[in-house]
């Protein structure tokens, strides 16, 4: 479903920019990815930083990393209130096929949201033209898991961060990508996907929090099920795809259903393996417009849902409300 989901989603080309700083991951091309365990370089397990004295954090901006002999750049936000003294939640928000992470940071508004609620918020951009993340891993492409692996390696040796609340969320293209990063990493507390439901199966006895949200009008990735946009590839219901990580991970088989907003539909499976859970909130009438965002705002064929639900929120509520219950090696 990923490629063909990526090749579904029309968005924007945004130039990189010039002047930014740089940072030299000494990676052979080819090896394995980069992995950390719990507690080395200085990520720690919830507390304080007591050896953070010597770290000098990037600001806010435009960066770039050197992984694999390739500059990948990306957007951080920090939190104005940081200090290096406590541990700090660091969430990941990867951008749809065609979009660069200046056009996510626009859509989501992750940036300013989360820097504003405490996050330090990374944004990174994919390769390829148009852009696209490997979601699926093939060989031959970008080694994504391994750049944000590494991305999150640097970061941990720059800023006081918490182990325990690592987080990935993304729109579409992006949003595959999380759900497939998580699985792969077990550095990743929690996940969101927006405008793309995608089956990602975590090895056996890993159960990240899993939240979805998905518009019932979407027309790139039908939320009923059908044939993706511009493809011959079929996907299934999204709320299949959301019963059958809750059945995965072990939750009540009956969700608890609410409506927290006008026409906005909450399942929430609880009881799931390791205390986590798994949330959906289907945005009706809904499009592939991340909720709220600019574009769905100004967009007629959106729903009053689509337009106004501030799913950036809730996936920040989300987040804060779930960590990994331990330390653990990716």
């Amino acid at each position: 479903m990923g490629i063909a989901v990526m090749a579904a989603v029309m968005s924007l080309a945004v130039a990189v920019l010039p002047g930014r700083s740089e940072t030299t991951i000494g990676q052979v091309a080819g090896a394995p990815p980069l992995r950390l365990a719990a507690g080395s370089s200085r990520l720690t397990a919830g507390d304080g930083c007591a050896a953070s004295a010597g770290r000098v954090p990037l600001s806010g901006g435009v960066h770039v990393l050197v992984h694999d002999g390739v500059r990948r750049s990306y957007r951080l936000a920090v939190p104005a209130d940081y200090d290096g003294r406590f541990s700090y939640p660091v969430v990941f928000d990867f951008h749809g096929f065609k979009a660069d992470a200046a056009l996510e940071d626009q859509r989501s508004r992750l940036g300013a949201a989360g820097a504003g609620r405490g996050f330090v918020v990374v944004t990174p951009d994919a390769l390829g033209t148009p852009r696209r993340w490997n979601t699926l891993s093939e060989p031959g492409r970008a080694d994504d898991v391994g750049f944000v692996g590494a991305l999150l390696t640097d970061l941990a040796s720059r800023f006081c961060l918490d182990g325990r609340r690592v987080y990935a969320t993304g729109h579409s293209n992006g949003a595959e990508f999380a759900a497939a990063l998580v699985c792969r990493s077990a550095r990743f507390a929690a996940v969101a996907m927006v405008s793309s439901t995608f089956e990602a199966r975590c090895p056996a006895g890993r159960a990240p929090a899993t939240m979805a949200v998905h518009g019932t009008a979407d027309p790139s990735v039908p939320y009923g099920g059908g044939v993706v946009a511009g493809s011959s590839t079929r996907v299934p219901a999204a709320p299949e795809v959301v019963r059958a990580y809750a059945d995965r991970y072990g939750c009540d088989p009956t969700p608890l259903t609410t409506r927290p907003a006008a026409e906005i539909v909450t399942r929430r499976y609880v009881g799931c393996a390791g205390g986590g859970e798994v949330l959906f909130d289907t945005v009706l009438g809904g499009t592939h417009l991340w909720p709220a965002s600019p574009e769905a705002r100004r967009d007629p064929h959106d729903s009053p849902a689509g337009r106004t639900f501030d799913a950036t929120g809730a996936i920040l509520d989300f987040f804060t409300a779930h960590r990994a219950p331990r330390p653990v090696a990716g």
